[in-house]
């Protein structure tokens, strides 16, 4: 009997811990757009204690053609935005446009009764997302 009270606090336990997502969940998920071009991604990545997002703008014929990494601002648990740009890669150093501000809304918490579906924005125009690796 003492088996199964002890299970019951755990399965419990683990419910409400995967129950509970939030914009840490995408941490080193690469999120796939669909764009006009031959498309980008996104992946939220953490460095020591400092969030960066890696933006691989995709290439016809070749995986990529450069990446821009940019500083993140975390708005709350949920919710982040990005435009102050960190590094940009050589090859598209004076192709991209600097006036682009973003933000990724993801998670849910059930007490809260917060459930956000992913999403992304440019200018607050939501993009398409074809998938997450």
């Amino acid at each position: 009997m003492n088996k199964k009270l002890l299970f019951i606090p755990l399965l419990f336990a683990a419910f409400s811990a995967s129950s509970q997502e939030n914009i840490y969940s995408l941490l080193n998920k690469e999120i796939v757009i669909h764009d006009s071009f031959a498309g980008q991604s996104f992946t939220l990545v953490q460095e020591n204690n400092n969030y960066y997002i890696h933006r691989k703008i995709f290439g016809s014929g070749i995986r990529y053609i450069g990446t821009i990494v940019y500083n993140v601002v975390f708005n709350s648990e949920y919710k982040i935005t990005f435009s102050e740009i960190f590094t940009v890669s050589e090859n598209i150093r004076d192709r991209y446009n600097r006036n682009e501000i973003f933000s990724i809304e993801y998670g849910n918490d059930i007490k809260k009764k917060i459930d956000i579906k992913l999403a992304i924005y440019l200018n607050e125009l939501k993009l398409d997302i074809v998938h997450i690796e």
